[in-house]
């Protein structure tokens, strides 16, 4: 009698462990499919935590870093979380970020800048590098012709460095580094004058007597822009909270910069390294029908992925 009570108890113990395994196989075959499924642009990007390394996306890294007051319970802040959240559109917006907000933001970390700065392409361009405004502002950061030369981006015929991720990156940065000692570290009013100018945010301080962005008498836009960057950091700081599933992105390089010494073709790249041609085009939009022109950058943006193969095919 014992004897059949040991088998019966082995035999329960047996039939737990083959439905674990069972469960263990559904997951990881459910888990991949996902990820397969993701568009080829950022599928490279996903973080896939098996729980063995607690991995943190860029969006945490980010987020940790985050400077400003969002006043989240203000009804300005309130009414762009709204908007944001309208029909899924901050989602649509953060999925067009993947290639680009790793790098973006490992800049103004570097330059000790507020994290909330890397979040300014979603309010200006959402994340599309090839987006022009009707008064010919261009790019990620949607830069004017006259700031990026001052700054040092090429724009001229064939070839608008607006649109070179790097470049405009670095230059609107800077811009952004200028404008936070010229308000003395008040980044609500830096981030007013880099939408409408820093002589309308002085103008308007001294009609005002106040330095409180709040309070002062800005362009009708300007006073939408900010609370909308501080509900776009906000949605990101607590994505639950807002019902947001933030696209999985591993914390570190998206892209690599890889030298060339002539003109390439991306199709031409992209078909011999087996690699996605509307990766390399999301990576270097400022490419003039693809190709790179004979004058101006002299390398490619490339998948980190992908580096070994697309330094050989454009030797």
């Amino acid at each position: 009698m014992a004897a059949m009570q040991l088998i019966i108890n082995y035999s329960k113990y047996l039939i737990l462990i083959i439905l674990s395994c069972s469960l263990l196989t559904t997951w990881y075959a459910t888990e991949t499919e996902v990820i397969n499924l993701m568009p080829t642009a950022y599928r490279d990007a996903v973080v896939v935590d098996r729980g063995d390394h607690p991995t943190e996306t860029i969006w945490q890294n980010m987020s940790r870093q985050f400077k400003l007051d969002t006043r989240a319970q203000s009804a300005q802040v309130q009414a762009e979380i709204k908007k944001m959240l309208a029909e899924g559109r901050i989602n649509v917006i953060l999925r067009a970020a993947v290639p680009y907000i790793y790098f973006i933001h490992k800049q103004t970390e570097a330059r000790h800048l507020p994290a909330e700065l890397a979040l300014i392409p979603v309010i200006e361009s959402e994340f599309n590098p090839y987006d022009r405004s009707k008064v010919g502002a261009t790019g990620l950061w949607q830069l004017m012709s006259r700031t990026a030369h001052e700054l040092g981006v090429k724009v001229r015929s064939g070839y608008d460095g607006r649109r070179n991720v790097v470049a405009s990156t670095k230059a609107a940065l800077a811009y952004f580094n200028d404008l936070g000692v010229m308000f003395k570290g008040n980044w609500l009013l830096a981030i007013a004058a880099y939408n409408c100018g820093q002589v309308r945010v002085q103008s308007a301080m001294r009609k005002s007597g106040s330095k409180n962005f709040w309070g002062l008498p800005l362009p009708r836009e300007t006073k939408f822009y900010v609370p909308r960057l501080l509900a776009v950091a906000e949605i990101i700081k607590n994505p639950e909270k807002y019902g947001v599933i933030l696209p999985p992105v591993n914390n570190k390089p998206y892209f690599e910069s890889v030298g060339v010494s002539k003109p390439v073709n991306l199709e031409t790249v992209a078909r011999k390294t087996g690699t996605d041609v509307k990766t390399l085009q999301k990576l270097n939009p400022d490419y003039h029908r693809g190709s790179k022109p004979k004058s101006e950058t002299k390398a490619i943006l490339v998948p980190a992925n992908k580096v070994s193969e697309i330094k050989e095919a454009v030797k």
